[in-house]
């Protein structure tokens, strides 16, 4: 599985907001490949210290806060946590991602500023 978050102008504080895709490849006439996004949800980023983990390509995983799941990614001294916004889509997303991290696929998160 691999996924897209697409950071949006800084908020405040330690909140940033964005939007997750999910990625899916498609093969093109010149032998490479044609990247198509589908929407997930709205999201927001909240970095465990102080700053944002880089515009990188991290491994994810979930976390369980407050009654909810967040999708957590980044280093140990660089980390955050994305909490979607959409509850319909969050349940969706998350049972998705829980068969897929059971299943021992991998699942990597593609960082980008908007």
């Amino acid at each position: 599985m691999y996924l897209k978050y697409i950071r949006h102008k800084r908020l405040w504080g330690q909140l940033q907001r964005g939007t997750l895709y999910a990625v899916h490849f498609e093969p093109n006439e010149k032998g490479g490949y044609n990247e198509h996004l589908i929407y997930i949800s709205d999201v927001y980023e909240v970095a465990s210290g102080e700053s944002l983990p880089l515009t990188l390509i991290y491994p994810v995983r979930t976390v369980f806060i407050d009654g909810r799941y967040r999708l957590a990614f980044g280093i140990p001294s660089r980390y955050s946590m994305l909490h979607l916004i959409d509850y319909h889509a969050r349940d969706r997303f998350f049972m998705e991602l829980t068969i897929a991290l059971h299943e021992h696929e991998e699942v990597r998160i593609e960082i980008a500023e908007k």
